[in-house]
């Protein structure tokens, strides 16, 4: 019976070790069969990996030492598009030749390339209703590029010509209002004008202190045009269609009443000095310096305008300063901010022998890091064409939305065909020293206006 027991006993032994060498070695095969698997999909990941990295060598292009050319006023261009391009030319071996020009030529320039098969790859123009100034045939249709459904509609919208896009948009949708420092006003108890009157008396009383109540410059001839381009949206608002009736030739400038109080205006404060003794010879490049100082109030300029200020003068509490609409052209309250289309976008030359260099251009400038760094670099830009980059209003745009009740309305740079600021300014400064009239200022902007409606007819 004993013997009986043991022989069990160690059947039962052996069996319970049998079964748990085949365990452990059911794990061990297992785990090698994972490994093994782990191994094969990790060769398979590899393997792929490569093979795109051999697809994406072979799709670009070699296009090292060719030379990409595009043209801007000298304005346009800044130190970030420069570091841009460094980057670009560091990355693809192309060359861009970036022919900047003078602001009053520019246009001149770009419209006899074009007529004489010169023009560059891309150039860079205003958007709106002045790229009708360039024939269609000589613009390349842009709709189906890759980047077109990541703009925002504005951007769209504002190079868009006959329902196809002239223009790739890397801009900012913004308007000219009154900047005016909150702390000057607040010293001298002042607070933003309901109307021409009230405009007055702010100035008055800003001198009267020893503070210059605007700051302008002239002599850049495209900035004193602004006042009409602003008055012009209120002008458009107030009487639909009047936009289209001086783009027909239908109404001329001479003919809006707006126009000619505005530059009467305009020359009644600079006759009694509220744009300051020497503003004939002010300076645009100096105006972040003049408002800094403290040493004007007041200046005509575009929502982020502030934040400049800020980076050059942070003890001056420009963050802080509020904006209110210009009330030059108007007896009684303006409650209406022009915007522009869109600003400047870039087209493309119908002609170009270099598409495939101006696709890897915009590739690269509308990829997200790079429009960040565009538009962190460009302080005046305050609202991105694309939806990936996001900024905070400024408390001048803020302030001037609220007054005005977020009602934007196009202004003459966008909706009025030929207003061409750099001639207009040559008018305007001619009225300022004395030798023309407002209403001769206006007669000669229609002139102008009718001599190139008819070359573009």
């Amino acid at each position: 019976m004993k013997k009986s027991l043991l022989w069990i006993l160690i059947g039962l032994l052996t069996i319970s070790m049998v079964a748990t060498f085949s365990l452990a070695g059911c794990k061990e095969e297992a785990a090698e069969e994972e490994v093994a698997e782990e191994e094969a999909a990790e060769e398979e990941v590899a393997e792929e990996e490569a093979a795109e990295e051999e697809v994406a060598e072979e799709e670009v292009p070699d296009v090292a030492g060719r030379t990409l050319t595009i043209a801007a006023s000298q304005n346009w261009i800044k130190d970030i598009d420069q570091e841009l391009v460094a980057d670009f030319e560091a990355e693809t071996g192309v060359i861009v030749d970036i022919q900047v020009n003078p602001d009053d030529q520019y246009q001149n320039i770009i419209k006899t390339k074009l007529n004489t098969g010169e023009a560059p790859d891309i150039f860079y123009w205003q958007s709106g209703i002045a790229l009708k100034q360039i024939p269609a045939e000589n613009v390349l249709d842009l709709s189906n590029e890759s980047w077109v459904p990541r703009l925002k509609d504005w951007a769209k919208n504002g190079a868009t010509i006959d329902g196809k896009l002239w223009g790739l948009n890397i801009w900012s949708v913004d308007g000219w209002a009154m900047l005016y420092n909150t702390g000057i006003f607040d010293e001298l108890g002042l607070t933003p004008p309901e109307d021409y009157a009230g405009f007055l008396e702010i100035c008055e009383t800003l001198k009267s202190n020893g503070i210059n109540p605007i700051y302008e410059w002239p002599s850049d001839l495209w900035h004193t045009p602004l006042y009409m381009n602003e008055a012009a949206a209120v002008v458009n608002y107030n009487n639909p269609g009047t936009y289209d009736k001086l783009n027909s030739g239908e109404l001329k400038f001479v003919d809006i009443p707006e126009f000619e109080l505005g530059l009467t205006q305009l020359k009644e404060l600079a006759d009694l000095g509220y744009l300051g003794e020497d503003y004939m010879s002010g300076l645009w490049s100096e105006a972040i310096n003049a408002m800094g100082t403290g040493e004007n109030a007041m200046i005509l300029v575009y929502t982020s305008f502030q934040s400049e200020v800020v980076a050059g003068y942070p003890e001056a509490g420009a963050e802080n300063w509020k904006m209110f609409p210009s009330p030059l052209g108007f007896t009684e309250g303006v409650d209406v901010f022009g915007t522009s289309a869109g600003g400047v976008v870039q087209l493309v030359n119908a002609d170009t022998e270099n598409l495939d260099l101006v696709r890897l251009w915009f590739e690269f400038k509308t990829r997200v890091e790079n429009l960040e760094r565009f538009y962190a670099a460009r302080g005046d830009l305050g609202n991105p064409s694309f939806p990936e980059v996001e900024i905070e209003p400024t408390e001048g745009l803020a302030s001037v939305t609220e007054l005005v009740n977020s009602n934007f309305q196009m202004d003459a740079q966008g909706g009025i065909l030929f207003f061409d600021q750099m001639v207009i300014g040559k008018y305007i400064e001619e009225m300022l020293v004395g030798t023309s009239t407002p209403v001769q200022v206006l007669e000669k902007i229609d002139t102008d206006r009718a001599a190139l409606m008819e070359i573009a007819e």
